[in-house]
């Protein structure tokens, strides 16, 4: 399985869109992705006016077979 790496990225402007996630790398397991997802902060209301409940500052998603 492939383990995409996303980062949550805010609008300093805070503007229409004012934060989403990029993806910035990638693992090979499961057990990475949740290491490394759990080194990050959480992100709040304080942090950006959108962000409604808390959100991670790096998620991961699977998206495939090797």
């Amino acid at each position: 399985m492939i383990y995409l790496i996303q980062e949550i990225w805010v609008d300093p402007m805070e503007n229409h869109n004012a934060h989403g996630y990029t993806v910035i790398g990638y693992v090979d397991t499961k057990e990475e992705a949740i290491t490394f997802c759990l080194k990050g902060r959480v992100y709040t209301q304080k942090d950006c006016w959108s962000l409604f409940c808390p959100a991670p500052q790096y998620r991961y998603e699977v998206v495939g077979r090797l």
